[in-house]
């Protein structure tokens, strides 16, 4: 049983006695936070500030060659029977012709000046961090010192001097109550994971044994962990990832003080996590928390969380203390539920999203989407890079992490949003909006500046991005956006959506992205009928996942479709030395499906329409030949219309998924086809979607799943810089850019059909491409014994009536 317990930077061994805390976790305070304008923040915290940090310190040494930078500072304390042990790196300080001491402490900030930093959050804990070098650099024997807190601009690198008086006495009253608080807290949690190590010993696997697949992965999961690796689980649908990942990681967690962050791209596979460690956790011996998006959370009648606009972020602090909110729920509940989340914090009038974070925060295990860790606007504060040194990162579908990471930093500024500001400050007088006004016409001027160089023909082209002028623009309009949000508290004014507020926070995303332009990223200007678009598009998203991977503890990222090895890998930036791979056979036995190649057509985007008939022949004549649902994936709703236009008669009812499905109509699909009458349901949909990925469809919900093309991504300009650049880096450039995705989508889809060991079915892939390469490499090696060619049907329908016969089936052709 390990006697230290870690937090981050702040780890207590209790067999030697021995607090280790850094200066940054002891300027944090206890208690709640006030909740005000801080969306966004996490892009100026992305790094962004160390390079600026590191010219700025360059040029102070250059300017006085006596100044000292990044001096590193260890000081011990003792405390009760304890001892700390102090670290931080002081960032500058420099002694004056007088031999008095100045120490510096820089910030990075996108809030342009001292008086709107005073006014920030953030501030207090900076001066106190500056207050404790001052302090440790006195007990070295330097004496007068004085502090000085110097904000940098990120968009400008103007600097902005805050200077904080230093008091020796109340710094170390001040600095010892800390010391003693903490070790109260670290005693507490050490006695606490005493507990749970001991508690993690007696887990059991919440099924009545491992399937021999799921042994497997545990076991790899396990050494992994106690390396600190990443490992990279290919485990084909209906394996039992979920519960194979979660067991071992859980109980590692417990015994370590690690948490366990379990990450999803669609909120479905989330209720899948949470069920599993409801199992684990029927003795409520640890604690567990799932995120819901904020929107979802929000108990006001608009999103505007600011004290001054909402009633429930107002004296947030204060209701927090008085009502006990946080003990009641833990004292309660072993699970955090959102909904249960929401309904006990609107009662006491307080954000039930900021809740759900306290309470995830001091979870053992958590839920939640992937953007909770991986983009910087919504990353959770105690998931920041000391955070992850005691994370656990487990990624579920991790195929899907790439584009999820492109997406995340491909920003882009449209001229329509500027004019929609502008047409707002119409109706405003005073210096303030002329300022504004000016700034955005400015701004919407330099897009269609931009646009000019493309050809006449042309609607969207590669640029560089104007970086000077979009930069000092930026510089021009952060005081103002300031004094703006001054303005809305001082006259009330609650927006539920606020096109300045808006275009302030996607120009800060583009800033901070444009500050990491380089190899791996492209700028695009596009010419479109309601304006500009100038975008920044993440082609190689390794450069933004590399780092979170590198810090955190370790990392099991698992998917069915996860191959080639190599390929993924390579897009995840996972470091070679720490990466290792496990691929699972399948769960079920072979003959429990079919698996049919349809060479007959061709869905290549030239030849299709010549074979939309033939498709819908086929499909007919297959779900005519088999009861029971069949789920039919096409790569996009036009081609899936095109084919339902052309379906003959079919006994079994014919439902189309349309584009922009709500919550509601969604459902009603899946009550569809749990209430179908014996014929079933032929449900057309996209591959990609809802239906085709990330679902169970349990029991006898499905008997076929009929795929049409291999679903490559669509041409377009900027599809092909994707290709162009890993053509450049990796000589793989169609792998990278359109055989992988599509693919992966095929696969996933066709994993939906066997579920468990009693499901039978057919995998119907209509497309003669499939038989040839490279896509015929692609196909699952298990599907086949010798080539894919063994796949290919002639009469499609006969095979499928002599499946079901084999397994003691009716077909529809013998009722």
């Amino acid at each position: 049983m390990p006697p230290a317990w870690e937090n981050g930077a702040l780890t207590f061994d209790s067999t030697a006695k021995v607090l280790r805390v850094s200066v940054r976790e002891l300027a944090e305070t206890a208690g709640f936070k006030r909740i005000g304008f801080e969306r966004g923040e996490g892009w100026h915290r992305l790094g962004l500030g160390s390079e600026l940090h590191a010219r700025v310190l360059q040029a102070r040494c250059q300017a006085r060659p006596q100044y000292r930078r990044e001096v590193p500072l260890d000081s011990s304390w003792p405390v009760e029977d304890c001892t700390a042990l102090i670290s931080g790196r002081l960032d500058g300080c420099v002694q004056d012709a007088d031999g008095s001491w100045l120490i510096e402490e820089f910030k990075s900030s996108y809030l342009p000046s001292a008086d709107a930093r005073r006014a920030d959050a953030a501030f207090d804990r900076h001066q106190r961090q500056l207050l404790l070098y001052c302090h440790l650099w006195r007990r070295l024997g330097h004496s007068p010192v004085s502090g000085a807190l110097i904000y940098l601009d990120l968009a400008t690198a103007a600097e902005f001097a805050v200077a904080v008086p230093y008091d020796e006495s109340s710094i170390d009253a001040d600095l010892r109550r800390r010391l003693a608080q903490l070790l109260a807290i670290c005693k507490a949690q050490a006695a606490l994971l005493r507990q749970k190590a001991a508690a993690a010993g007696t887990l059991a696997f919440p099924h009545p044994r491992p399937r021999p697949g799921q042994k497997l992965m545990i076991d790899a999961v396990r050494q992994a962990l106690d390396a600190g690796d990443h490992l990279l689980a290919e485990a084909p649908t209906g394996s039992g990832k979920t519960a194979a990942a979660l067991f071992p990681a859980l109980a590692h967690g417990l015994a370590t003080g690690r948490q366990v962050v379990f990450l999803t791209s669609k909120t479905l596979q989330q209720k899948m996590a949470v069920s599993v460690l409801r199992a684990l956790n029927t003795d409520a011996v640890f604690r567990t928390a799932q995120i819901r998006a904020k929107e979802k959370m929000c108990a006001n009648d608009r999103v505007l969380c600011h004290e001054d606009f909402c009633p429930f972020a107002r004296d947030y602090p204060g209701k927090m203390e008085r009502s006990h909110l946080l003990d009641r729920l833990r004292q309660a509940h072993s699970h955090s539920d959102p909904d249960t989340v929401f309904t006990a914090a609107k009662r006491e009038q307080v954000c039930p999203f900021e809740v759900q974070l306290e309470l995830a925060r001091g979870a053992d295990a958590l839920v939640a989407d992937y953007n909770y860790v991986f983009d910087p606007g919504a990353a959770l504060s105690h998931l920041d890079r000391d955070g992850l040194a005691a994370a656990i990162l487990l990624i579920d579908e991790a195929h899907n992490l790439p584009d999820r990471a492109r997406q995340i930093f491909s920003p882009e500024l449209l001229e329509q949003s500027f004019r929609d500001v502008a047409g707002r400050l119409l109706f405003q007088a005073g210096a303030l909006f002329e300022a504004l006004a000016r700034i955005v016409d400015s701004a919407a001027a330099l897009l269609r500046e931009t646009a000019s160089g493309l050809e006449n023909t042309e609607t969207i082209g590669e640029v560089q991005p104007p970086a000077p002028s979009l930069r000092e623009l930026w510089k021009e309009w952060e005081p103002e956006f300031v004094r703006y949000l001054s303005w809305k508290r001082e006259v009330k004014l609650a927006l539920p959506e606020d096109p300045i507020v808006d275009l302030h926070f996607a120009w800060q995303r583009f800033i901070a992205i444009l500050n990491l332009f380089g190899p791996g990223f492209a700028c695009v200007v596009e010419k479109r009928p309601d304006g500009i678009r100038l975008a920044l598009i993440c082609l190689d998203p390794a450069g933004a996942l590399a780092p979170i991977f590198r810090a955190a503890s370790a990392a099991i990222l698992f998917s069915a479709t996860l191959s080639p090895i190599a390929v993924t890998r390579r897009l995840l930036g996972l470091e070679k030395d720490r990466a290792r791979a496990l691929a699972l056979p399948p769960p079920f036995p072979p003959e429990n499906r079919k698996v049919m190649i349809l060479p007959q057509v061709q869905t290549t985007f030239a030849a299709r329409a010549r074979h939309f008939g033939a498709i819908a022949s086929l499909i007919g004549e297959m779900s005519a030949a088999q009861q029971g649902n069949v789920l039919v994936l096409f790569p996009s709703y036009k081609f899936l219309q095109q084919v339902a236009e052309k379906m003959p008669p079919l006994r079994s009812a014919l439902v189309v998924q349309r584009p922009g499905l709500g919550e509601q109509e969604r459902d009603a699909i899946f009550q569809s086809l749990a209430t179908a009458p014996p014929q079933g349901v032929v449900l057309f949909a996209v591959l990609g979607g809802m239906y085709a990925e990330g679902v169970d469809y349990p029991g006898e919900l499905l008997s076929g799943v009929y795929i049409v093309s291999p679903a490559l991504p669509q041409v377009s300009f900027e599809r092909e810089l994707l290709r162009r650049h890993f053509d450049h880096t990796d000589q793989a450039g169609f792998e990278y850019a359109y055989l992988q995705p599509g693919m992966t989508r095929v696969i996933q889809a066709a994993g939906r059909l066997i579920r468990s060991e009693t499901d039978r079915g057919v995998i119907a892939l209509l497309c003669s491409r499939f038989l040839q390469e490279p896509y015929a490499s692609h196909l699952p090696r298990d599907w086949f014994h010798e080539s894919p060619l063994e796949l290919a049907a002639q009469n499609p329908a006969a095979e499928i009536h002599e499946f079901l016969l084999k397994c003691g089936r009716s077909s529809a052709a013998t009722m």
